[in-house]
């Protein structure tokens, strides 16, 4: 379920046409007016529409310099990033408008924020690294629960919670299993990771990386082959890649 950043890019690129053309209407239209007031209406609202159309188009050409460029300044990713949570509610209005499903943006979303991440890559120390999992990851008739220590998995291999142990073990990493955004925050402030990798499904990702700004966070979506918060599963090759990559800064 990897999302493609032409999507989210393609309707931030829409309403940067959508509002230069209402932008343009707006100023046609200061003639028209009658009264005082409506012309200072008018120049009012136009000044605010040729405001949002300027910063969507400097973050559409700084996002595609950036996408485009082979090194990016951490100015620049950290800029983009920024511009890209703050216009996430026009595009997912656009979206709306357009009849494009929600979780393409989001699919969308994730994407450009892993690629900015992958393009800022650094080198961590294990105990600065965090695996932040759902607590559907976990097997549904399991007695014995996970989300305050992962260390009391029994390793039976009925889910993957056994292998996230295993990744714990293997390279000193944290690991946690939270049931909801309350208990991943005090997680977060708890252990104070300096990067972290979360698994989630789509909703959950987006909305823990717009919360979670002042540290880097990979997203990987959970495969749901049994519905959603219900017995999901996690490429764990992906997770274990992302982890080298950390240790190894790239």
């Amino acid at each position: 379920m990897r999302g493609k950043k032409r999507v989210f890019l393609g309707i931030l690129s829409f309403s940067f046409i959508f509002f230069t053309v209402l932008l343009i209407a707006f100023v046609y239209s200061l003639n028209s007016g009658k009264t005082e007031f409506y012309r200072y209406f008018m120049i009012a609202t136009a000044f605010f529409l040729l405001t949002v159309t300027v910063l969507v188009g400097i973050a559409l050409a700084v996002s595609f310099y950036v996408i485009l460029s082979r090194r990016s300044s951490k100015s620049a990713i950290s800029f983009i990033s920024s511009f890209v949570d703050l216009f996430y509610p026009i595009v997912l209005f656009a979206s709306k408008v357009l009849r494009i499903k929600e979780e393409k943006i989001e699919q969308s979303y994730i994407a450009i924020k892993n690629f900015f991440f992958n393009k800022d890559l650094k080198r961590y120390e294990p105990k600065d690294i965090l695996i932040l999992a759902p607590h559907c990851i976990q097997y549904s008739g399991c007695k014995f629960k996970v989300t305050y220590d992962i260390d009391n998995c029994r390793k039976c291999g009925k889910c993957q919670i056994n292998d996230l142990v295993n990744l714990k073990e293997k390279y000193g990493i944290n690991v946690a299993v939270a049931t909801g955004g309350t208990l991943a925050r005090k997680i977060v402030k708890d252990l104070r990771p300096k990067v972290i990798i979360a698994i989630a499904c789509e909703r959950d990702l987006t909305s823990g990386m717009q919360d979670v700004k002042q540290i880097p966070v990979y997203g990987i979506i959970n495969d749901r082959p049994n519905g959603p918060c219900f017995n999901t599963r996690v490429d764990v090759s992906e997770v274990e890649n992302m982890v080298k990559k950390l240790l190894n800064g790239g």
